[in-house]
Order: structure tokens, then sequence, then C-alpha cells
């Protein structure tokens, strides 16, 4: 029978954080990206000193570039992002381990904090079957930087897995990510695997690389 497999996003299956890049895309103009980031500097470096959360400093981010844009370009940038940007970005380590379980038959879902918005896009075209992410306020047509429910990350996690195929689907599964802060899905998986110096190293077995 086919098992879960769960994989983190951004450092996992990338190279780095993806959302920087998305609204740099977005922005089309470097004058522009680096104006809208120094006047929202603050708080990314308020998060990386982790005196700002994860959810303040990342709608910042996109209420700078995608507050007051149209749902529908917002989606059209996300789906060429996708398709033009993000292979420049793929982590080949992740990538390899996505391949086996695809060609083990077994049910892969991506989970991360990073918007769907360009999440679909990308899943769709590399066998994922399910999405479960960060989802974009929409308020008349158009988004407002807000994010709606709650951000996917840490905890939430679990709860939107749970959510979405019920507290047994984590019978046989493996869950993959690049950060203890998806410690909660990797010690829920029956087998969970953080990136340690480009490997995947088993939480079972060594716990010394956790970051």
């Amino acid at each position: 029978m086919p098992h879960y497999a769960f994989f983190d996003f951004d450092g996992t299956l990338t190279r780095t954080d993806t959302v920087l890049p998305f609204v740099r895309y977005v922005a089309q103009n470097d004058a522009v990206y680096w104006r809208k980031l120094l006047q929202i500097s603050p708080y990314l470096l308020g998060y990386l000193s982790g005196c700002v959360s994860n959810l303040v400093a990342k709608e910042k981010v996109f209420t700078a570039f995608l507050a007051n844009m149209p749902s529908e370009i917002a989606q059209n940038k996300a789906d060429d992002f996708a398709r033009f940007r993000l292979p420049e970005l793929l982590l080949p380590a992740g990538m390899a381990k996505l391949a086996q379980h695809r060609e083990r038959g077994d049910i892969c879902v991506l989970v991360s904090a990073s918007p769907e918005l360009y999440l679909h896009t990308w899943a769709t075209q590399h066998g994922f079957a399910c999405v479960l992410g960060t989802r974009l306020q929409v308020v008349s047509g158009c988004l407002n930087g807000k994010v709606a429910g709650e951000n996917c990350i840490g905890a939430e996690k679990v709860a939107r897995i749970e959510a979405e195929f019920g507290a047994d689907c984590w019978t046989n599964s493996v869950a993959y990510s690049d950060s203890r802060v998806d410690l909660p899905m990797l010690q829920r998986a029956t087998q969970g695997f953080l990136l340690h110096k480009g490997e995947f190293v088993s939480l079972n077995t060594f716990s010394g690389c956790l970051k």
C-alpha cells in the first residue's frame, strides 16, 4: 500500500527561502524591489534576530509587494514564477528524495509556510497529491497582504495534515525538512529526516544535527 511522504519546501526541496525571490519576481524592477525591502527592513532584521515572528515579517513582505493587487494578476505572476524561476532554486538532494517516493507510488504531500499561491502550480508539475501551505487573504478581488487563517508553520503543519488526511495518515509515513521548526511534523511521522550538511539524517539515529 502507498504511504504518505510529507515534504517541507523552502530549504528542503529548494536551496533557499522562496518568498523573497517570489516578490522580487513580482516587482520586476530591482529599484522597486530594493526600495520596498528597505522600507520593511526593520521587521526583517527583527525576524532574523528572533524579535519578530515569522507571521509578522511575512505579512510585512506581502503587504509591501502584493497589497491591492487583483488576485487574478497575482495568480498569473505566481504561475510564471513557479514555471520559470523556481526550477533554478531546486535542491538536488531534496528532489532526489521526492523522486524516490514518487517511484514507490507513495502519496507525496507538500507542507509549507510559503504561499499556496505559487506552490500549487509547482507541485502539480512534480506529482504532489496535495499542497498545504499558507493562504493569503483576498478582499473584493484583491490581495491585502494578510494571511488567511493560520501561518502553516511548526505545529500548524501537523494540524493541517491531520485535518486533511486524518490522524491515521502517520502510520508508516515519512517526513522531510531542513529546520527544527518542523520537529512537530518530523516527530509525528514514523520516520523523520532533517537535512544536515547536504544529507537527510534520520531523527531516530542522530539528533545532533538539529539547528
